[in-house]
């Protein structure tokens, strides 16, 4: 063996990664329109899978495969208890990676096939009669994959543009991307429902197929035309230390507590949604119709909150979209019962807000991933998205508490409008005034938030200037 030349091979390599990371970051361009869409195009089947997973695949479990109530409340809590553990373990594990195909662009890869049998599986593969052992464990391993997706997506995302602005427009395209997704969810099982007369179990198979086929064909659109800027692998972080840096970071907090109260108020009316509508309202067979409204309306109000966070900042853009929420919600509580040409409207305003609250969260955490980069020298961005991650679903994961506050005023779901003044009462103080609280303290908890345009570009412009007289040693801490 030829020692010298697999030296010189060796050092040839390790000067043009020395070039390579040696370049301002700001040499990074900027994306097209085409390569923008391209990469946030496989958020649509990765945001689409969440909709079955939390109203589809519970009954279908329970009706089609014959599991008990219990073992399906256990394996899909189970599974988001599980994810809120194994998110920033994972985000960490990721931003250690180092490969020629690079970091994030890697992990999306590696994860689609896994995710693509594991969904076949889910959908499809488990039997009538299956025991709650193997179902449970194809779901957590599910979500496991799904996760490894979702935490590589969104930290390419918040590395592919080094702006204040360049980041909300990728972030936005990804939260389009994610809506189209939702609502085609809704729209094939509103199809097979009511044009095709299908059962629940139709509607998953069919749900399942369209994401077995946009799956793949998203990931290679982002892998072919996107290009990763390269970043240095990141130092291991013990569970100490990793704690130590989350709490000890007053601008991720104070990102992370809105994030948190917007998950739990959006858990909380989604998972009444139905119950207030039929309920309530009155609209026993629209209640589908005006959900997906809601959805539709979301995608459409995606560039309003997009163009409020160009012009006044995005924790502005923020509030603005929480406070616009509290609004919209109080005002069901002045619609009358079954009047769907009045309700239809208003539920198309109110879903104007649905994708502004994500949006801007992961856009303001990408600019304080800059700010732990300055202190740190390190590039962390899967850890702290699969933080925020965390907290959103953690926010998530607390709306069935309400069904359990539901069942001490004896609310049965059973006796639809026929329960009792006091059940339907605290339904409607639940599902309208408790999401308002929620909303405003959100909005309240960003006051005087001081990462904005100036200052991220700041940031920039410090961390560039270290990377540049580091030689590309991205690692050397500030205090060096």
């Amino acid at each position: 063996m030829d020692t010298g030349a697999t030296q010189r091979t060796s050092s040839r390599r390790q000067e043009r990664r020395r070039k390579r990371v040696a370049e301002p970051l700001s040499s990074e361009r900027k994306l097209s329109t085409w390569e923008i869409a391209a990469f946030a195009a496989p958020a649509a089947p990765l945001l689409a899978l969440t909709l079955p997973a939390i109203i589809f695949l519970p009954p279908h479990f329970a009706e089609h495969l014959g599991l008990p109530l219990w073992a399906v409340s256990a394996i899909f809590l189970g599974a988001r208890m599980f994810d809120l553990l194994v998110d920033p373990w994972i985000g960490g594990v990721q931003d250690r990676t180092e490969s020629r195909y690079g970091r994030r662009r890697l992990w999306l890869a590696a994860s689609t096939p896994f995710l693509m049998i594991l969904l076949w599986l889910v959908f499809f593969g488990l039997p009538p009669g299956v025991s709650p052992l193997l179902a449970g464990l194809a779901v957590f391993a599910m979500y496991l994959v799904y996760a490894s997706m979702m935490i590589a997506h969104l930290g390419w995302a918040g590395e592919l543009q080094p702006t204040y602005h360049g980041r909300t427009n990728v972030l936005g395209a990804i939260q389009i991307a994610s809506m189209i997704g939702q609502v085609l969810m809704l729209v094939i099982a509103g199809v097979v429902a009511q044009v095709f007369r299908g059962s629940n179990a139709d509607a998953v198979h069919a749900m399942g197929w369209t994401l077995l086929a946009l799956l793949p064909l998203t990931t290679f659109l982002a892998l072919r035309f996107v290009r990763e800027p390269y970043r240095p692998p990141q130092p291991h972080l013990s569970l100490g230390q990793t704690l130590t840096t989350l709490f000890t970071n007053k601008l991720a907090l104070r990102v992370l507590l809105p994030d948190l109260l917007l998950g739990v108020a959006q858990g909380v009316s989604g998972g009444l949604f139905l119950f207030y509508f039929q309920f309530v309202l009155r609209f026993q067979n629209e209640a589908q119709t005006l959900l997906a409204i809601y959805f539709i309306a979301g995608l459409a109000g995606v560039p309003i909150w997009w163009w409020l966070a160009r012009r006044y900042g995005k924790h502005v853009g923020l509030q603005g979209a929480l406070v616009f929420a509290s609004v919209t919600t109080a005002g069901l509580l002045f619609l009358p019962p079954g009047n769907f040409g009045l309700v239809a409207p208003l539920m198309a305003v109110a879903g104007l807000a649905q994708g502004g609250g994500i949006l801007l969260t992961r856009a303001l955490m990408a600019d304080v991933v800059d700010d732990d980069e300055l202190r740190t020298g390190a590039r962390r961005s899967g850890l702290y998205f699969g933080v925020l991650m965390t907290t959103s679903k953690l926010g998530i994961a607390a709306g069935p508490i309400t069904y359990a506050v539901l069942d001490m005023t004896g609310f049965v779901p059973a006796l639809g409008a026929e329960n009792s003044a006091a059940a339907l009462g605290m339904l409607t103080f639940l599902f309208i005034a408790a999401p308002i609280v929620l909303y405003l303290a959100a909005a309240l908890s960003l006051y005087r938030y001081p990462l904005d345009e100036t200052a991220q570009a700041a940031l920039h412009a410090a961390i560039e200037a270290r990377h540049v007289s580091n030689g590309g040693d991205a690692m050397r801490s500030v205090a060096e």
